[in-house]
């Protein structure tokens, strides 16, 4: 192991062949919502934690002011859905900062997900359009056709076609090295404009992975997380033009750094 990498083991577990789903912050952060709302509702346990020196050199603060460290943090959930499958979640607060540190980071997480005997990986992130959109559709990349199909076959899916784009990060990279290690791997990418954090994508996304793999729960938090996003886009002129238009004065476009409204 990489000596800038170190994953600390908090639980001993037997899992049997687990599926994994990675959703680390990213583009509108439909990854990281997806796999929070599956942590909190099927009452994941967490069983270790990466830690790294690759990771931004900072700390986030709490509500109650106290400080927490950057970290990538596994769980776990036993007989899941209709088939009764094993699944490991990949959450956390940050990513590594460079080029090196991801590389690094994504071989250390799939020799980990290797180690556990895992067979199949849904990575899970945004695609970004920089602008709005009506319906949120949801991309498919992998690194195998079959598992491919079987996700296209659903509902508001799509292969992403562009040549020559690309996947930046862990959902991106996972992919590659899951390959090296014949487990196949598919990212479902939740369409979003890009610059404020969208609960509306990630629904998309959960919606594709309920009937994938047979499973659901009770969406009317994040339902409401979605309808509390839409009144804040609502009352910024930037991105609602019956407000522009009422000002009577041109808005600036959102600037490329612009993570979420509120």
């Amino acid at each position: 192991m990489d000596d800038k990498i170190q994953i600390k083991q908090i639980e001993d577990v037997e899992l049997e062949n687990p599926i994994i789903f990675e959703g680390l912050p990213g583009i509108g952060f439909v990854g990281k919502i997806v796999v929070d709302e599956i942590i909190k509702q099927l009452d994941a346990t967490k069983f270790a934690e990466l830690q790294s020196d690759y990771f931004p050199p900072q700390v986030t603060v709490k509500k109650d002011g106290l400080i927490d460290h950057m970290k990538n943090e596994f769980y776990y959930v036993k007989d899941f859905g209709e088939e009764k499958r094993d699944l490991v979640i990949l959450t956390g607060n940050t990513q590594a900062t460079d080029y090196d540190g991801q590389i690094a980071i994504s071989r250390e997480l799939m020799n980990f997900f290797a180690d556990l005997g895992a067979d199949k990986i849904f990575t899970l992130g945004g695609i970004g359009t920089g602008e709005m959109v009506e319906k949120n559709r949801v991309f498919v990349a992998g690194n195998d056709l079959d598992a491919i199909n079987e996700v296209i076959e659903l509902d508001n899916t799509h292969i992403r076609k562009d040549e020559g784009g690309s996947i930046i990060g862990a959902s991106g990279l996972l992919l590659h090295y899951a390959e090296e290690k014949d487990v196949k791997a598919v990212c479902l990418m939740g369409e979003t404009p890009g610059f404020f954090v969208d609960p509306s994508a990630a629904k998309e996304v959960l919606m594709v992975l309920f009937k994938l793999l047979g499973f659901e729960f009770d969406l009317e938090e994040l339902d409401e997380k979605i309808e509390t996003t839409l009144k804040r886009l609502s009352l910024n002129p930037q991105f609602n033009p019956n407000m522009m238009e009422a000002q009577q004065a041109p808005q600036p476009a959102p600037s490329d750094d612009l993570r979420y409204i509120g």
